[in-house]
């Protein structure tokens, strides 16, 4: 696979009759809406994976205008799996179903980036993990890894 395959691969999320905004059933909402790209070793077309996700964008706004749903087409780089992310939510971008710290986001090239840059994606030394707290942990900890970056966009 070519970094240019991986912008036909975002925009394959189209093709999937069954993403649908399913607020009361935020786990099977998860479940039909989450897409996992892997992404290739070599260069990346930024450019391009960017112009897919916000076609994505565009055409999900498209489905849901006029109706009375919202929620955030998303994406981010997960790096122990080296895979770019896609999902929609009926959340807003600060509700959105992760377990860990993260920071919206409106430049989807900066997660992009995130994986053009990735030597080896799926690969992390054992060196670089760090240990992640829970969002509902009480304490603040200075010395807690920083969130990870999410790209946002609001769906309605």
């Amino acid at each position: 696979m070519s970094g240019s395959d991986l912008a036909a691969l975002v925009r394959s999320y189209l093709d999937d009759d069954e993403v649908a905004l399913l607020p009361d059933e935020p786990d099977r909402e998860h479940r039909l809406n989450t897409w996992r790209y892997g992404v290739p070793e070599g260069p990346i077309d930024v450019t391009a994976v960017v112009a897919a996700l916000h076609l994505v964008h565009l055409e999900l706004q498209k489905r849901w205008s006029g109706q009375d749903a919202s929620g955030t087409f998303y994406a981010w780089y997960d790096e122990q799996a080296g895979q770019l992310r896609c999902s929609l939510a009926s959340a807003s971008p600060d509700r959105l179903p992760f377990g860990a710290p993260y920071r919206s986001t409106f430049d989807a090239a900066e997660i992009v980036a995130l994986a053009a840059a990735d030597p080896s994606p799926g690969l992390v030394a054992w060196k670089e993990l760090e240990t992640v707290e829970s969002v509902a942990a009480s304490s603040v900890d200075q010395d807690r890894p920083s969130p990870f970056p999410v790209w946002v966009a609001p769906v309605g």
